[in-house]
């Protein structure tokens, strides 16, 4: 089985956040999200921390696995750190930040919001 070479670096619902700043994520219908970063930010990436709030201020559970599913965009190892879910249609604002400055300076420092086991209708 080959894999087919992605040419677009995002995934179509994909949302590209720079560490330390926030950005609006639309939910898809029936999706869980992915919060995703770069395999190779290794150990330091346990220390990042992150936070999903919806439209009324309330945060969403972030929701980690100790299996850290990894999959190759553009060209890059990425990992999946945090899971939540929405309901479908929302807008939810998410956020990392990097408080114990274990990240190297200079890096591209971006996570991925991604939906994960869109259900066919």
């Amino acid at each position: 089985m080959s894999a087919t070479p992605i040419e677009n670096e995002e995934p179509a619902d994909g949302v590209r956040i720079p560490l330390g700043e926030t950005k609006k994520v639309p939910i898809p219908a029936d999706a869980v999200m992915d919060i995703r970063v770069p395999v190779d930010w290794g150990a330091a990436s346990v220390s990042l921390r992150c936070a999903v709030t919806d439209s009324t201020g309330r945060n969403e559970d972030l929701r980690s696995t100790n299996t850290k599913k990894q999959e190759t965009i553009g060209g890059k190892e990425w990992m999946t750190l945090w899971t939540f879910s929405s309901p479908a249609g929302a807008e939810v604002t998410v956020g990392c930040k990097d408080p114990e400055s274990k990240l190297a300076p200079g890096d591209d420092h971006l996570i991925r919001v991604v939906p994960r086991g869109l259900t066919p209708h």
